[in-house]
């Protein structure tokens, strides 16, 4: 039966592409253009890191509003805006609002740690990680019989643990990497090389899972 070209699974996976982008253009590059337009104007250095928190507001609650949930991104987000107004409160330092930058970065190592656990403790993390995406390329059908070849192929589980410490072991690195920096750079520009750190580690850590999984036949 032909999927039909609306609902099929490239539908989608270009969904959840589509998604993401839209998190990293309004929780990402927007908040950092602000914060910079601002600065370039003149404006002190913690409104303006208090105005690049808060632009992001409106589109997280949009996005819970409209998936009338808070998944796991969103509540990250939210995390962050929460503590950048219980900082600001407590202090008018920039470099203690900057502190909300070493959070996201904790949360991402807390991620990575719990990745680099699952290699040890019941099944991998890309495992189950993996499950979500095979539904939507697959169906559910497609993804339990992926999910399936855990149980017979002593090569995908081995394949599940190599890429699901890489990940972890990449995530917390990053983590320290990013908390350092948010505490020995000038506040000018802990947002830019912080984000600049993060989007190249995600790039080569994007680039050898693809071929990673393609090379060990462990696409979802």
């Amino acid at each position: 039966m032909k999927l039909d070209e609306k609902t099929g699974p490239d539908m989608g996976l270009r969904r959840v592409v589509r998604a993401n982008v839209l998190k990293i253009v309004f929780e990402v590059i927007v908040p950092m253009a602000v914060f910079y337009g601002l600065r370039a104007a003149g404006v002190g250095q913690w409104w303006a890191l208090m105005a690049g928190v808060l632009v992001a507001a409106p589109y997280v609650l949009w996005t819970i509003a409209r998936n009338r949930k808070v998944d796991l991104i969103a509540g990250v987000t939210i995390s962050v805006l929460v503590l950048s107004v219980v900082l600001a409160l407590l202090s008018d330092d920039p470099r203690t609002l900057a502190i909300r930058e070493g959070w996201t970065a904790a949360l991402g190592g807390l991620f990575g740690a719990w990745m680099l656990v699952t290699v040890f403790v019941g099944t991998p993390a890309q495992l189950t990680l993996g499950r979500t995406i095979a539904e939507i390329k697959r169906g559910a059908e497609g993804a339990n019989a992926w999910v399936a070849r855990w149980d017979h192929d002593a090569r995908f589980r081995r394949g599940m643990r190599i890429d699901t410490a890489v990940w972890g072991a990449v995530l917390l690195a990053n983590a320290v990497v990013h908390i350092v920096l948010v505490y020995t750079l000038p506040i000018d520009l802990i947002a830019l090389v912080t984000t600049v750190v993060w989007f190249t580690a995600l790039a080569a850590l994007i680039t050898w899972h693809v071929w990673y999984i393609r090379k060990e036949n462990l696409d979802a």
